[in-house]
């Protein structure tokens, strides 16, 4: 009982809500679909370090991970992505790991799996933004939470397939070319590839911003190579449907791998 009132306690500091009104709120739902003892506790951790004072909202939800909006001891906002523990896509995630040559050793343990995956995600974030990629900036990950730059302003930025009725064909030209040059700088300099970029996967901000990276991997994965190609198909067949003239896909997949 004195555990369960203090993990409730915790709750409601870090939702920063009251206990009365906290299971009947929206914010609450959305966080009680990751919630379990160890997500608790990592929040907490930051916590008490100033990296978050709160949560203060829903950015998105998915099979893999809900990302919250949060506040740090200073105000700033912030991204909390965080992944659930136990997850229908563990066959899709032991795959990724077990070709990465970056990971060592896989435990038979799902949760321990998605705390490698955390990592994982963070670590790509770094390496691209090292090849001047624009992603969201990470700032600290422990377990299955990993805490990034707030996208956006009072609202978060939307994606492109969220605001893509707006464009023009101007519009679309200036974000492939700045998409396809960011595929080639991850390829060429960074010897890396993002895996699944897509209208979906692409924020429209001050400058465009790419998220989700958990898949992204290195040029040594044998999986690279297909992770390329479909990143090349999916971003000329989106804009070209959008009346952008693109580069032909064999030609320029034939172009990065150099075949």
């Amino acid at each position: 009982m004195a555990m369960e009132n203090r993990l409730e306690r915790e709750m409601e500091e870090i939702l920063g809500l009251k206990k009365e009104r906290i299971k009947g709120s929206e914010l609450y739902k959305v966080f009680s679909e990751v919630f379990d003892r160890t997500t608790l506790e990592s929040l907490e951790y930051f916590r008490r370090r100033g990296k978050i004072e709160r949560i203060s909202g829903v950015i998105s939800t998915g099979k893999e991970a809900n990302v919250f909006r949060a506040v740090d001891g200073d105000g700033n906002a912030l991204a909390v992505k965080i992944y659930r523990t136990y997850t229908t896509e563990f066959r899709r995630i032991w795959e990724y790991l077990a070709a990465d040559p970056r990971v060592g050793y896989l435990p038979k343990d799902m949760r321990k799996l998605v705390f490698i995956w955390t990592r994982r995600e963070f670590k790509n974030l770094q390496r691209a933004i090292k090849y001047a990629v624009r992603v969201p900036e990470p700032v600290a990950f422990r377990n299955n939470v990993l805490i990034m730059e707030f996208i956006g302003d009072e609202l978060p930025a939307p994606r492109l397939k969220d605001v893509e009725k707006s464009f023009r064909r101007e519009d679309f030209e200036e974000l492939y070319s700045f998409t396809i040059r960011s595929v080639e700088r991850l390829w060429k300099r960074g010897d890396m590839v993002h895996g699944d970029l897509s209208e979906y996967n692409i924020l429209i901000w001050e400058s465009p911003v790419i998220i989700d990276w958990s898949q992204a991997t290195v040029k040594r994965n044998k999986m690279s190579i297909s992770l390329l190609y479909r990143d090349l198909r999916n971003i000329i067949t989106y804009f070209g449907k959008k009346g952008v003239k693109v580069e032909d896909l064999e030609e320029k997949f034939r172009e990065l791998v150099g075949e």
